[in-house]
Parts: C-alpha cells; sequence; structure tokens
C-alpha cells in the first residue's frame, strides 16, 4: 500500500511539473517577459515615427511600413539594407 500510495504521489507531482512547464511556454518565464519588452518597444518605436512625421516624412513612412511587415511576419521579415 505505501509504495502504491508513493507512486500515485510521483505521477501527481510530475503531471503537475508537467502542467507548469507547458503553460509557461516553450522558452519560459524570461522568454515571455522577452517578448512583451521586445512588443512594447515596437509599439513605441511606431508611436515616435508616427508623432514626429513632419520632421523626416520619409524616415516615418520607412518605418512604419517595416513595423507593419514585421508585425504581420516576424518569422518572413527582411532587413532592409541601405544601397
Amino acid at each position: 500500500m505505501p509504495i502504491a500510495l508513493l507512486l500515485v504521489l510521483l505521477l501527481l507531482g510530475a503531471a503537475a511539473g508537467f502542467a507548469a512547464g507547458r503553460s509557461a511556454g516553450p522558452g519560459g518565464p524570461d522568454l515571455t517577459a522577452s517578448l512583451r519588452r521586445r512588443d512594447a518597444f515596437i509599439e513605441h518605436l511606431r508611436e515616435v515615427a508616427w508623432r514626429d512625421r513632419d520632421i523626416a516624412p520619409e524616415l516615418s513612412t520607412v518605418l512604419l511600413d517595416d513595423i507593419r511587415v514585421f508585425t504581420a511576419d516576424p518569422d518572413g521579415w527582411e532587413r532592409r539594407t541601405l544601397g
């Protein structure tokens, strides 16, 4: 009987650990926080480009367009080069 109880507790602990790992995502909480910071920074760039578009309209257009393309498909985004 004690072996069965130990086995049940072990299985419950493994299931709880598995569930906690799955809910945190593949990269865990550090990756989630990093993604939130990245998204906040991208949103800040978008706001600055829109707010100051009268200072450098061409640059603001390029920046806003790149942000739009990146946020639509981050894996398919290709960096622009000068020249």
